[in-house]
């Protein structure tokens, strides 16, 4: 009877099992979808949201490229250069956002080399102002650095309120180097020049200057060209190589590429405008005066193509313009710029 008993209990024990797996197998066979189903009733899986990347936001105004969030506010700095053959090669073209290059008395030309962000332990040689300088430095709201000037541009520095630093003032961010003789051996850097910035609170200037730059890099509609030389007369010739593969062009004068002296770097860019001007002689030293306020052509040169532009500046305050001959405002690469001011005796050779 006891045998028994343990017999029904063990049958009744299979058939709770096999009824349990029975609904179980009825429950997925229901959760499987057939053709009649409406598919649109079946619960999808979470979709997983991937992070959105990090854009860094932090870009210079004046070449679009990255830098720390405590730059942003920093105040440019302008600074006259040499280029007469005893100053080359020149120190801290490498650093600069944007060099100037444009025609001073006696056929030579001069630079002016915008620092914004960027700092060089050595630039130079300084030289000395002159009015049209003045006016782009102006542009940037740029602390202006020199060693004396023409009788206007000191003029100009004083009755427009210009935020300068000139060495024959006796100002303590210049040394004088003893491997070249005067005055091609003046030179500063942009760590000196910002602690007299701070002692004298010009750092605290605002500014509001941005460089129109792509996100993204552009091949202009425009001409191939493999490089181009600007002849500004009485052995000056600024030329540019194109270096297809990085998209630079070599900085060149009289056909020698520019170096920097403390590194022996070559001296490159990604951008380069031309300005026409016309320019007449003010006084009998040959100082001269340049048409830059008001409108002209030139080109703009970017990713080994070049475009026709017009520029145009108001008046000294205003900020020069760059436009298509469309009428659209140009877009520049990534990168630093070299503004050429180009005299109306000046020419232009494009190399195809």
């Amino acid at each position: 009877m006891r045998k028994r008993s343990i017999v029904i209990a063990i049958i009744l024990c299979l058939i709770f099992i096999l009824s349990g797996c029975s609904k179980d197998a009825i429950k997925n066979e229901q959760d499987i979808p057939t053709a009649g189903d409406d598919l649109s009733a079946i619960p999808e899986e979470p979709i997983v949201q991937e992070p959105a990347p990090v854009i860094n936001q932090n870009l210079c105004s004046l070449t679009g490229l990255p830098m720390e969030k405590d730059q942003l506010d920093i105040r440019p700095v302008a600074v006259m250069i040499d280029n007469m053959a005893s100053a080359r090669p020149q120190s801290g073209l490498i650093n600069a956002d944007i060099v100037y290059e444009m025609p001073a008395e006696g056929g030579i030309t001069r630079y002016m080399a915008i620092y914004h962000h960027q700092s060089a332990d050595k630039i130079g040689p300084v030289r000395s102002a002159r009015s049209y300088y003045i006016d782009k430095a102006m542009e940037y709201n740029a602390v202006y650095v020199h060693c004396g000037g023409s009788p206007e541009a000191l003029g100009d520095i004083k009755n427009l309120k210009i935020d300068s630093l000139d060495e024959l003032k006796g100002e303590n961010n210049f040394w004088r180097a003893r491997d070249r003789k005067a005055p091609h051996n003046l030179y500063t850097s942009t760590k000196l020049t910002r602690e007299v910035m701070d002692v004298k609170k010009f750092s605290q200037e605002k500014w509001d200057y941005k460089m129109n730059i792509a996100d993204s890099f552009i091949d202009l509609d425009g001409k191939a060209i493999k490089g181009f030389v600007i002849d500004y007369k009485h052995n000056y010739k600024a030329g540019y190589e194109y270096d297809e593969t990085q998209k630079i062009f070599y900085r060149t004068i009289n056909g020698i590429r520019l170096k920097d002296k403390e590194t022996n770097v070559e001296v490159t860019t990604v951008n380069i405008i031309v300005e026409k001007v016309s320019t007449k002689v003010v006084d009998n030293v040959g100082r001269l005066d340049l048409s830059n306020i008001g409108s002209g052509r030139g080109y703009l040169i970017s990713g080994g193509k070049l475009i026709e532009i017009e520029w145009s500046k108001t008046d000294r305050n205003a900020k020069t313009t760059y436009k298509d001959l469309k009428g659209n405002q140009i877009q520049l690469n990534k990168g630093n710029t070299w503004i050429q001011v180009v005299p109306d005796y000046g020419t232009v050779e494009i190399k195809e």
